[in-house]
């Protein structure tokens, strides 16, 4: 009986001891978190995209304008993006080492078409990485210059300069109204038959009575009583700062934050905001290939709801396929 007694006793000791169960209070947090972590170290183990660029572009287009759109592509691609920073002059060499040095096993590699020798050079070396060259907007007709002997064929993307034209042609009516007037559109020489012909069909999509009057960025206009819409789809900033009344849509690179109020739509076809489309569409095996800009509404400038809304969905909208 003495020894049955000390044994109660240890088991009566030790159950003083023991750990409490945690609280309910306590693992329902813990049970949320841990999907996070989950979430958040798939994120950081998965292959990065590489992001070519130098000091100069990033300069033109802003430091935390570049980090905005870094964050931004990374959380829509769920991947880090890494920047690989290369001298303006760099020989193609020299970028396919810094390519290596930055990542050894990326996603994928792309930058704009001034570093396209580079870019062909280390899609030569790298089969197994999808590398992408994001050009400006030549047109169909001159999709701008191959790879050279002794260079890979990265792929090809450029602004959808008909499905642009035809979003800016919707939204130039919308914000122009139903007054009738004037739509006056600043182009440059590199204009395409299709890219007017675009705007015309969209802009006919709004309206029946506003008539489009297209002029060189450099040409002079002084015939402002009927005009009830400004298109700057060309070097033509010195606008910017003109009859503050009429608004304006801005097809630029330019900060939308820079712009006066009177620009209420821009459209960027930069290599930042071409990146996620140019990745998120897999290569269908065509030397080169159309993805639409980044249109956005600046904050507080639609006027009112319903026209926001118009314009959201102007500028979500596709060219009709009867359209040539």
């Amino acid at each position: 009986m003495a020894t049955l007694s000390r044994i109660t006793m240890n088991i009566i000791r030790f159950d003083q001891f023991r750990v409490p169960r945690p609280r309910r209070w306590i693992r329902l947090p813990a049970a949320m978190l841990l999907p996070i972590l989950v979430a958040a170290a798939v994120f950081f183990f998965r292959s990065p995209v590489l992001f070519v660029s130098d000091a100069g572009f990033d300069y033109m287009y802003g430091f935390r304008r570049t980090l905005g759109a870094r964050v931004s592509l990374s959380l829509r691609l769920f991947r880090r993006v890494k920047q690989v920073l290369i001298a303006e002059n760099a020989d193609p060499e020299a970028m396919v080492f810094a390519i290596e040095e930055e990542e050894r096993r990326p996603w994928a590699v792309l930058g704009h078409s001034r570093y396209s020798r580079g870019l062909n050079r280390y899609a030569l070396q790298r089969a197994d990485v999808r590398v992408i060259i994001i050009g400006e907007d030549p047109g169909p007709s001159d999709p701008g210059p191959g790879p050279s002997p002794g260079e890979g064929e990265a792929e090809r993307v450029f602004p959808d300069a008909a499905l642009n034209s035809w979003r800016l042609g919707r939204c130039a009516a919308l914000l122009a109204g139903e007054t009738g007037g004037v739509v006056l559109v600043f182009q440059d020489q590199r204009d395409f038959p299709v890219r007017r012909e675009a705007f015309l069909a969209g802009l006919r999509e709004e309206s029946e009575t506003l008539v489009p009057q297209y002029l060189d960025p450099s040409a002079a206009y002084s015939s402002w009583e009927q005009v009830r819409c400004v298109v700057l789809a060309g070097p033509a900033e010195a606008y910017l700062g003109r009859e503050r009344e009429i608004p304006c849509l801005l097809y630029s690179w330019m900060d939308s934050a820079l712009t006066p109020s009177s620009v209420k739509v821009v459209g960027d076809d930069s290599p930042w905001a071409l990146a996620f489309e140019a990745l998120r569409a897999p290569p269908d095996g065509s030397p080169y290939r159309t993805v639409p800009a980044a249109f956005g509404i600046p904050w507080g400038r639609a006027g009112n709801f319903e026209r926001w809304n118009r314009l959201k969905k102007a500028l979500a909208s596709r060219i009709p396929q009867q359209f040539p």
